[in-house]
This record gives C-alpha cells, sequence and structure tokens, in this order.
C-alpha cells in the first residue's frame, strides 16, 4: 500500500479529486500545513505538495521515493545541499496558455497606450496618441519550454516575429529563429520590442539580465519577467529604465517576495509590478497530473516530467 502525502494550502480540494478517481493501494493524508504531519511521516513515500512546505517536511520523510510538486518553479527543492535520493516530478503544460494570456495583455496595453488614456481619462484630457500593434513587432522568449512555446503560439496568431533563446536553439513553426547558450545573448537583445524570461531559477541564470543586456536592446523595448527573479540585476534594471537603455518592464517575479517596500522597483516610473500573478496553481489542473503519474508509478513505468535535481529543471 502506497502511502501519499498532501501538503498543499489546496490539500482537501487535491485528496477530493483524486479520492474520486479511486487510484489502486493508494492511502491519502492531506493537510494544509505541518502542524499534523509528524504522525504520519514515517510511513509516507509518496508526497504532492507546494514545495516551500514539502522542504519543511523532507527530514522527516525516510522512506520517501517520490515527490509530485504543485508548482513550476522547484528551485527550493533542488538547492546545493538539499536531499536528492527521491524522484521530482513538476509540472508542465499547464501554465502556457494563462501565462499567454499575461504576456499578450500587457504587451497590448503598451502598444495601444492603456494606462496613459485611463489617466488621461481621469483628467478628462481627449487623448489622441497614435497607438501601435503587435503585428510585425519583434519578440524573443528566454527559455523555450512549454510555456515559453505557448507564448510564442500566441504571438504568431497577432503576427509578431519571434525568437526564442534555450540551452539548445529550437526549431519551431511558432519559433522564426532560435538561438542556443553559444549564441551571444547581446545578439539575441538587440532588435527586441519585446524580450520575455521564463527561465528558471538555477545557478547559470543568476543575474543573466544585466546591464550589458538592457545597453544592447532598443530603447523603446520592454521586459517582461515571469520566470524567476534571480535572473534579474535589479539594480541594473532600474538604471536601465531611468537612463533610457529600455523603456520599462513588467515584472511578476522577485528575488525576494514580497517585494519589501523600500524596493526601487516600486517608484520606478516605467516598472510595473504583478505580485506573482501571472500563472497560479489550479488543483483542477494539476491533479491530474498527479494521478497519471501515480498510475505509471504503479506500473513501474518512468513518470511524465521528472525534474533533474543537479540542474533544477
Amino acid at each position: 500500500m502506497n502511502k501519499l502525502l498532501i501538503l498543499s494550502k489546496n490539500a482537501s480540494e487535491y485528496a477530493s479529486i483524486i479520492n474520486n478517481v479511486g487510484l489502486e493501494q493508494l492511502e491519502i493524508y492531506a493537510f494544509e500545513d505541518l502542524t499534523k504531519t509528524k504522525t504520519v511521516c514515517e510511513k509516507i513515500n509518496i508526497v504532492l505538495g507546494d514545495p516551500d512546505l514539502i522542504l519543511q517536511a523532507l527530514p522527516e520523510l525516510d522512506h520517501l521515493q517520490w515527490v509530485q510538486s504543485t508548482w513550476a518553479g522547484v528551485r527550493l527543492l533542488a538547492e546545493k545541499g538539499r536531499r536528492k535520493n527521491y524522484i521530482l516530478t513538476g509540472v508542465k503544460n499547464v501554465f502556457g496558455s494563462i501565462m499567454s494570456e499575461y504576456i499578450i495583455c500587457y504587451m497590448l496595453m503598451n502598444e495601444r497606450k492603456a494606462l496613459r488614456r485611463f489617466a488621461s481619462q481621469q483628467k478628462k484630457i481627449w487623448d489622441t496618441t497614435r497607438p501601435g500593434q503587435l503585428k510585425n513587432k519583434n519578440i524573443g522568449i528566454l527559455g523555450v519550454g512549454s510555456i515559453g512555446m505557448a507564448i510564442a503560439r500566441t504571438a504568431k496568431f497577432f503576427q509578431m516575429n519571434t525568437k526564442g533563446y534555450s540551452r539548445n536553439p529550437v526549431s519551431s513553426e511558432f519559433i522564426d529563429k532560435g538561438y542556443g547558450q553559444g549564441d551571444s545573448l547581446q545578439d539575441f537583445v538587440r532588435d527586441l520590442d519585446y524580450l520575455v524570461s521564463v527561465l528558471p531559477d538555477t545557478p547559470a541564470t543568476n543575474n543573466l539580465l544585466d546591464e550589458s543586456i538592457f545597453k544592447a536592446m532598443k530603447p523603446h523595448a520592454i521586459l517582461l519577467n515571469v520566470g524567476r527573479g534571480n535572473v534579474l540585476d535589479e539594480a541594473a534594471l532600474v538604471k536601465a529604465v531611468n537612463k533610457g537603455y529600455i523603456s520599462g518592464a513588467v515584472l511578476d517575479v522577485f528575488k525576494e517576495e514580497p517585494l519589501p517596500k523600500t524596493h526601487p522597483f516600486w517608484s520606478t516610473p516605467g516598472i510595473t509590478i504583478t505580485a506573482h500573478t501571472s500563472a497560479i496553481s489550479f488543483h483542477q489542473d494539476i491533479a491530474p497530473i498527479f494521478i497519471e503519474n501515480y498510475q505509471r508509478f504503479q506500473l513501474g513505468k518512468p513518470l511524465k516530467y521528472v525534474v533533474d535535481l543537479n540542474l533544477g529543471y
């Protein structure tokens, strides 16, 4: 009999969905926090949950075989020095649609001058500023996994020119030109109107977007970061926007969350903060991934979306 520990703010919802499926040889313990888990941890061999809670429980899970994360980001579990004698699986093909909506939303707001027109309305100003359009604009996507590819596909619907930068160059009907790690990142960003980062949090991505990158970009370019906050040299971005190296940024993720009230991002004109809301994990979307993987686990088949705990993705 497999023993499943569900550790999540939505633990009861996950348990309900999984119970309704009627998975064989599975005993379920569901908790929203760690206050009652110690009595069951020694029995557990499978965990489904939020990485921040799982991290706290790891020392008590002596028989752990497999962890299914409910988040796309698993840095907390993959950091150097963390326990790695279990299988970690992530989530894919879940956030692409909602991330694409987010990216398109803020690019369209920029092109249609939405915030400017709202401000003009408050002042009763008849604002006829000429709008732009996404058609024929250049978008560069850092990280062309399932989310990056979904963003590229949506950008193509708006007839944008797409470039993708990933570990290995990606060839796709939705990516006009693929770049790999051996290519210059400065060259990649040079002609972009929009730079979108969906990169994971790994040592290789720390402060990847620094002053040298912003100086290589067009003055009217916009950065959108929906990946992880570590990729961004925050001081360099503030300087880049203030000095006009780039026009602005839409930031959903940060090195420290919640963002401290004293952080200059709050008061830098041109920077928009969206408080890590670009893609929320919905239990209705995550539970089916666990269910399919559990069925594979039972049959001894390879699990889907296995994370390399040394690489962090």
